[in-house]
């Protein structure tokens, strides 16, 4: 595919209002771009430059947080995720109905209306058994359709501000970049044609990272948490959307 000047456009004007929502949220990039961006290039081209756009800024977010999260829990969460990725994967060859990425989408629905209902005058406590299945389920839905939110919901559950939220959450997903990267490159994904598009794109990301950044400051943990509930949901609406059209 070459590289003209309306993808071009599209690809950098894509990447910024993802990369925004994700200087707002710590989260949710992909769930806009692979969408989009899916009407334009293919998604064998869209993925790995996701991944590289992605892995410096998640970087970047985890040392910005560093002295607010726990590496002990994060960790913990990474190494039950990418255990969960193991069976996801093997299962791609026998659950690829889309009744159940449909049926996924409907939990992580319901997940997020009991986000918006829950009493948060009550303390929520750390449960390792619970973050240990929550977690190893993430790694199930990510090995079986790339979607990785389970775990999203739990840290935003058990910590206590924006700063241990990111932290955590920049962790895990920059882990689980590097090994993305790693196999990546192994298999030979990463083409001459997406590291151009990523270099282009990379402005774009970097620019409205840095403004969702800036706003975020401005709001309050309470406003925080609605747009973190928001597009947790969007992923659920967009998984089941999706599905529904694949069926049509």
């Amino acid at each position: 595919m070459e590289l003209t000047l309306p993808l071009v456009l599209i690809v950098f004007a894509v990447e910024f209002v993802c990369f925004f929502i994700k200087g707002l949220a710590a989260f949710g990039d992909p769930l806009i771009s692979n969408p989009v961006l899916s009407m334009v290039t293919e998604n064998r081209i869209i993925s790995p430059m996701n991944l590289l756009l992605g892995t410096p800024i998640n970087a970047y977010m985890t040392w910005k947080n560093r002295k607010n999260f726990s590496i002990r829990n994060a960790l913990f969460m990474l190494i039950c995720i990418l255990c969960g990725i193991i069976p996801g994967t093997l299962l791609l060859k026998y659950a690829s109905s889309w009744i159940l990425k449909a049926a996924l989408g409907i939990v992580v629905l319901g997940i997020g209306i009991e986000m918006i209902t829950r009493n948060r005058t009550k303390p929520v406590r750390q449960n390792r058994i619970i973050m240990a299945v929550i977690s190893f389920c993430s790694g199930i839905t990510a090995g079986l359709y790339g979607i990785n939110l389970f775990f999203v919901a739990y840290v935003e559950r058990t910590t206590r501000d924006r700063a241990a939220f990111r932290g955590n959450v920049g962790f895990i997903f920059f882990i689980e970049n590097v090994i993305r990267i790693i196999i990546y490159a192994f298999f030979g994904i990463f083409t001459r044609h997406i590291l151009l598009l990523t270099l282009i794109a990379l402005p774009g990301a970097v620019l409205g990272f840095l403004a969702g950044s800036r706003i975020d400051k401005r709001l309050s943990e309470t406003a925080i948490r609605r747009i973190i509930i928001f597009i947790f949901m969007l992923g659920g609406f967009s998984i089941l959307l999706k599905a529904i059209i694949l069926k049509a």
